[in-house]
């Protein structure tokens, strides 16, 4: 008989910002239950919890990094560091959500309480030390991000995204499962250290079934990323979700997949890496060059932003394919990438978000965006900032994020790939800056109302000051661009002995 794994109270300290998105979860279904509207009490409680849990990171940042409850969850600095970074992206929907729920009639408790479960499957997925935890983590993520999707129920289009996502989704994650079962039968373990041991010891790492095995796995975990072949449902999907789901599905869910990859990879597969690295480095070529090809033809701003994903999810994707076990350098890139990809993408979707109006696709045609840059000054600081750090141009966090993830690739004999990367940057400015053309360069036919609410004026300014800072803030007052790069050394360092 198997014995539940004992817990205690540093298993609970551990658990902490878990438990409170679980508990945050369930506290709004019962307020759906009394009350269907969310007023000024629940939104700034909303707030105090999600801030909740990222005290509680910073409480146990230094927290040792063993595996707990039987080897199913890891907390450490990866996952605590994720964990930040996915509490981040769901403040930044929560905030930009206030207004848009109103105008959209869907001010509903349930939303809440579907966001706060998504974010719990998230820190799950960041926190994973087993496939069935993995696979648990990714379910409830997925399955909370599926009717947040199609939360606008009355909405053609949201429909149309949110049956076109579960369905995909059923058949990428068929394909995870096929890959833990036949990596089960090959090893007896589904524990990643166990995988690790038993793939050296019985010499099975180049073995045909286990490398088909990490192919299946790899093709699950495309879908989520929204990387070549597996990216068809992307653009429909943004368009049709509510905005500031979409903004949480570009950042928070990407990154918290990308975590549970790098990780996955990293502690059980890097000893067949030469097998898969160059699938990889291809899958990377495919994705950045289709995303912005296809950008560049894009009218509606949600599904330019939709390909612009694809884009990056490439240029992270070389980071992979540079993997190595001597050096930690591509992994730290990917983090350093991930976290300021989330800002400045955060921040675009909030300014959409105020845009956007409830008839039809209204506010979301690049062209409407004509004269928004003089009209409104801020908005359009803001929004030229975005743009500038997701081409890649300096001093913003974009570029260096970038510069990270090429200069990895060049250490590790990738200059191809690297080049490759570097052209599509290059590719993409005439899509990013053709929004500010119009935004500036243009003049309105007619006015465009926009809803900046303290909400999005606050995620707008948080999301400027990250993409500066990220890029080159002083260490004096807060941790600056060298403390987060040795906070994702440090990182990924602790996976790699936790490999070995």
């Amino acid at each position: 008989m198997i014995s539940p794994p004992p817990v205690n109270t540093e298993i609970l300290n551990l658990l902490a910002p878990l438990l409170v998105l679980v508990g945050a979860g369930l506290l709004f279904l019962m307020f759906g239950a009394f009350r269907n509207r969310v007023g000024t009490f629940q939104r700034a409680l909303i707030v105090i919890l999600y801030a909740a849990v990222l005290f509680y990171v910073g409480k146990l940042w230094n927290a040792e990094g063993w595996p707990i409850l039987n080897g199913m969850l890891i907390i450490d600095r990866f996952s605590l560091f994720f964990t930040a970074v996915v509490t981040i992206c769901a403040l930044g929907s929560v905030l930009t959500s206030a207004n848009y729920l109103d105008r959209f009639g869907l001010d509903r408790s349930e939303y809440f309480a579907l966001l706060f479960f998504a974010t719990s499957g998230m820190v799950v997925l960041v926190s994973a030390y087993n496939l069935i935890s993995l696979f648990l983590g990714l379910e409830l993520m997925s399955l909370s991000v599926y009717v947040l999707v199609g939360y606008r129920r009355r909405d053609f289009f949201a429909n149309e995204a949110a049956l076109k996502y579960f369905l995909l989704g059923a058949f990428a994650i068929a394909f995870f499962l096929y890959g833990v079962s036949m990596i089960y039968g090959l090893t007896g373990t589904t524990n990643f250290k166990g995988i690790m041991v038993e793939a050296t010891s019985r010499g099975i790492a180049r073995d045909p079934l286990f490398l088909l095995a990490v192919a299946l796995i790899l093709a699950g975990f495309a879908f989520k990323i929204s990387s070549v072949p597996f990216h068809m449902w992307v653009p429909d999907v943004y368009q049709g979700a509510p905005t500031p789901i979409t903004s949480l599905m570009a950042t928070a869910v990407k990154a918290a997949s990308f975590a549970a990859f790098l990780r996955l990879f990293y502690m059980c597969f890097m000893m067949g890496s030469s097998k898969w690295s160059g699938i990889i480095a291809v899958l990377a070529v495919l994705t950045m060059t289709l995303g912005n090809i296809v950008a560049l033809v894009q009218r509606n701003i949600k599904r330019m932003m939709a390909y612009s994903s694809i884009a990056h999810a490439g240029y992270i994707l070389i980071g992979l394919a540079s993997l190595s076990i001597e050096s930690t350098r591509a992994a730290s890139s990917i983090l350093y990438y991930l976290l300021a990809y989330s800002f400045m993408t955060i921040g675009a979707f909030a300014l959409i978000s105020a845009v956007e109006k409830r008839e039809g696709t209204r506010g979301l045609d690049i062209a409407e965006y004509a004269g928004l840059g003089l009209k409104k000054p801020f908005l359009g600081l803001a929004m030229a900032v975005f743009m500038f750090s997701l081409a890649g141009i300096p001093p913003t966090a974009g570029f260096f994020g970038k510069y990270y993830i090429f200069s990895a690739a060049v250490e590790g004999g990738h200059v191809g790939l690297a080049i490759i990367g570097v052209l599509n940057s290059a590719l993409s400015l005439y899509y990013y800056l053709r929004v500010l053309v119009v935004m500036y360069m243009q003049k309105g036919v007619e006015p465009l109302d926009v809803h900046d609410d303290l909400g999005v004026k606050v995620v707008l300014l948080v999301s400027l000051f990250a993409i500066l800072w990220l890029g080159f803030g002083p260490e004096r007052l807060l941790p600056g661009v060298e403390s987060i790069l040795e906070w994702t050394r440090v990182s990924v360092a602790k996976i790699a002995s936790l490999g070995m």
